[in-house]
C-alpha cells in the first residue's frame, strides 16, 4: 500500500506541477455532486448553446484531454491497463468527432456520445471500480471536477 501512495504521489507530480495546483482552476467547474451527471449535462448545454463552433469545440475538447491525461498516467502505472487503454481510446475517438463537428449541437452530441455512449448524458449507476480505475478517477479529480466525472462515467 505504501509502494502504491509513492507511486500515486510521483505520478500526480509528474500530472500537475505544485503551484498549479493551488492556481489553476478550470473557468467551467462549479460545486456539484460526483455522483451524477448533472455537471456534465451543464456542459452539454453551454456546448451545445456556444455562440461559434470553435468555443464549442474548445469547451468539449479541454475536459476530454484532462480525462485522458489522467487515464494515460494510470495506464503507465498499472500492471494491467488494457481496460484503461480502450477507455483513453474512446476519448480519443470522441476528441476526433468533435474535431470533425460542423455545429455547436453536432460537438455537444459527440461529446456525450465519447463519455456516456449516447447523445445526451446520462448518470451511471451502480458501477464497480477496479482499483486502478480508481486511481484513474482519483487523477482526473485533481485535474478537475469534469474530468473526475468524465471518468467516473466512462469507467462504469
Amino acid at each position: 500500500m505504501r509502494a502504491l501512495a509513492g507511486t500515486l504521489a510521483t505520478a500526480l507530480l509528474q500530472l500537475v506541477p505544485l503551484g498549479a495546483l493551488a492556481s489553476s482552476r478550470p473557468a467551467f467547474a462549479r460545486v456539484g455532486c460526483a455522483c451524477d451527471a448533472s455537471e456534465l449535462v451543464a456542459l452539454h448545454e453551454e456546448i451545445a448553446s456556444a455562440k461559434t463552433l470553435a468555443r464549442a469545440q474548445s469547451l468539449a475538447t479541454r475536459p476530454l484531454q484532462l480525462a485522458r491525461l489522467a487515464l494515460a498516467r494510470t495506464r503507465g502505472l498499472s500492471p494491467d491497463g488494457v481496460g484503461l487503454e480502450a477507455k483513453e481510446r474512446q476519448l480519443l475517438e470522441g476528441e476526433a468527432a468533435i474535431a470533425a463537428a460542423e455545429t455547436p449541437d453536432a460537438v455537444a452530441s459527440a461529446f456525450s456520445l465519447a463519455v456516456a455512449g449516447s447523445p445526451l448524458p446520462e448518470a451511471a449507476i451502480g458501477c464497480s471500480y477496479s482499483t486502478w480505475e480508481i486511481v484513474a478517477i482519483v487523477l482526473g479529480f485533481i485535474l478537475g471536477i469534469l474530468p473526475g466525472i468524465i471518468l467516473l462515467i466512462i469507467l462504469c
